[in-house]
């Protein structure tokens, strides 16, 4: 017989199911260090450059996307390799995963759209974000393109991502709690929607001035000819 689990419903059958050795403090501290480590990290990095230390905003973006691509690529990309296993695995992000699926259940079933979603977060969004960190480092002419695809990708995926579960009336996972739902759930993944729906408006708004500038070069040059 399988274990009983946390996850929501109750019906859920999860036969290799074993509960997290590591307590749920370290889980999180390690997890919240880590993130913590490459933003500072970043920021001190981005701090030597000329044409980043003067601009607050483009330092932040530039922590901001490779947090992004390390959560991506190694966070999500474990899951979309190992999602069959995770919910029996004592590894630390097996166990991450464990921890954050109490608050969806989907990640502890192979659900469908979670995997496909992942999948292409892990592998398509991961390296966009380092592509875009990279660009904003080297201050590349298209580092707006790629900050736009990415974001467009992120914002995406995670509407999609609220939207099913919202579909299924939020039966995954413990719907009001304040770590599993409001924290886990919630505020996690609107991070996602906030920060990339901005470095849309941002992307547009540089890429429109960008191709206006561009026309009337164009138009000039018609004009001296």
């Amino acid at each position: 017989m399988s274990l009983q689990h946390p996850y929501l419903p109750a019906s859920l059958d999860i036969p290799h199911y074993t509960p997290n050795e590591r307590p749920l403090t370290e889980i999180l501290g390690y997890f919240f260090s880590t993130v913590g480590i490459a933003v500072i990290a970043l920021w001190l990095y981005t701090g030597r450059i000329p044409h980043l230390k003067t601009s607050l905003l483009a330092r932040c973006k530039v922590s901001w996307f490779f947090v992004c691509g390390l959560i991506h690529f190694i966070l999500e990309g474990y899951f979309a390799v190992y999602h069959e296993e995770i919910a029996g695995m004592q590894t630390f992000l097996g166990q991450l995963w464990k921890e954050y699926g109490k608050g969806d259940s989907r990640y502890m079933t192979s659900d469908t759209f979670t995997v496909c979603m992942e999948t292409i977060t892990a592998f398509v969004d991961g390296p966009l974000c380092f592509w875009v960190t990279i660009a904003l480092i080297a201050n590349s002419p298209n580092r707006y393109v790629v900050q736009m695809m990415v974001s467009l990708f992120q914002l995406y995926g995670d509407v999609l991502y609220f939207m099913t579960e919202a579909k299924e009336d939020f039966s995954h996972g413990p719907k009001g709690h304040p770590l599993y739902f409001w924290f886990y759930f919630v505020f996690m993944n609107a991070i996602w929607i906030v920060l990339p729906a901005l470095c849309i408006v941002e992307s547009f708004k540089e890429l429109s001035s960008a191709q206006k500038s561009h026309d009337q070069l164009k138009d000039n040059s018609k004009k001296r000819k």
